[in-house]
């Protein structure tokens, strides 16, 4: 599994978990893609890598996201504190990435899932 960190989730917490050696490969935006890229740009060379997508946009908002999700097999998960301090997403991911590792194994692509601050996952529907 490679986790894939948006744009908005920044640089430190993947450049952290890099430092610590997960078991589990970890990108993110700023080293592929200029930081005007928009998401119906990337999420298609996500979803043909098999990247699981983290990130705190609630990436069902739009059309072209959506769109780009269910084509091309996206997996997504968003966590709660997009204005949260770093060390709290970082301890929200901690929390949660059993839960997170378990969900993208069990659940076929397209998903997207929403991380409580509790660190617990809700299955986000995805409309037609």
């Amino acid at each position: 599994m490679i986790l894939f960190f948006d744009k908005n989730f920044g640089t430190s917490v993947p450049k952290a978990l890099r430092i610590l050696k997960p078991p589990f490969g970890v990108e993110y935006f700023q080293e592929h893609y200029e930081l005007a890229t928009e998401d119906d740009r990337w999420l298609p060379v996500a979803g043909k890598n098999k990247w699981t997508v983290i990130g705190h946009d609630k990436f069902v908002k739009n059309e072209s996201e959506l769109y780009a999700i269910k084509n091309y097999s996206v997996g997504c998960f968003y966590l709660w504190g997009g204005n949260a301090p770093k060390w709290l997403k970082f301890k929200l991911l901690v929390k949660a990435i059993d839960r997170i590792i378990q969900a993208e194994a069990s659940t076929p692509r397209p998903f997207v899932y929403a991380v409580k601050k509790n660190g617990n996952l809700k299955r986000i529907k995805l409309p037609n």
